[in-house]
């Protein structure tokens, strides 16, 4: 877990460059990953500093967490998991000033949520959900071969339709993200022009054959899917 009095300093910083709240999000996103602050936090942050108040120690909470799994923290929650599926347990209860255990049981029991591809997403899928998955497969299979003509023949991009909540599915959760990542992890950069030069290399660096087997898999993953009646899976 990243110290959250180092990101609070790296806030200011960014904001005493005149840097906007939005491009801050992003560059502590490219930094801290999964462990950055939330992006109401980064907001909360630079209203602050604009008010004159520059300390960055951490602002005071009344009471304690909350405990209660009631409508109101479940609502809280929601709101925050659809902002972002990617939080962590962690963040979440730092945003909402919600118990981690507490987090955890709402995410779990009262959104009935799991974690597939490092995102939060409906633990069971209804019947239409399901169907829906299972259908898309099915229609990736039947076309990939009429795409790929097109594509040799005539250079158009074709819109692949995807199944919403899966990661699962979609070759940017399960590759493209996780193999970024392993190239900007750990790293501090100065600026966003040195996020997105970092950024750049990161993706140029990807080898042809690594997409080569990432659609294999994709692929594979269709029948996955089609096997499960449309249930999530992880893995290869």
């Amino acid at each position: 877990m990243a110290d959250r009095k180092e990101q609070r300093v790296c806030v200011k910083f960014c904001f005493l460059l005149g840097e906007t709240a939005a491009d801050t999000v992003g560059m502590l996103r490219q930094a801290f990953n999964n462990d950055a602050l939330g992006k109401s936090q980064v907001y909360e942050w630079f209203s602050r500093f604009k008010s004159g108040n520059m300390s960055t120690e951490d602002m005071p909470r009344p009471g304690r967490p909350s405990t209660g799994r009631n409508d109101e923290n479940i609502a809280k929650i929601k709101r925050a998991i659809d902002e972002d599926r990617r939080k962590t347990i962690d963040q979440l209860s730092e945003e909402t000033n919600i118990s981690w255990s507490t987090v955890q049981r709402i995410l779990t029991e009262g959104l009935h949520m799991r974690r597939v591809s490092a995102k939060f997403v409906p633990r069971l899928l209804g019947d239409d959900q399901r169907e829906n998955r299972v259908n898309v497969c099915r229609d990736l299979k039947t076309h990939t071969a009429l795409t790929v003509r097109q594509f040799v023949t005539s250079n158009n991009m074709v819109i692949v339709p995807h199944p919403p909540y899966s990661p699962d599915l979609a070759p940017s959760d399960f590759f493209l993200f996780p193999r970024m990542k392993r190239s900007l992890k750990g790293k501090r950069f100065r600026d966003v022009d040195e996020v997105k030069e970092n950024t750049l290399k990161a993706l140029n660096s990807i080898q042809p054959q690594e997409f080569q087997h990432c659609f294999e898999q994709w692929q594979k993953r269709w029948d996955k899917c089609i096997n499960a009646h449309g249930q999530y899976f992880e893995g290869d």
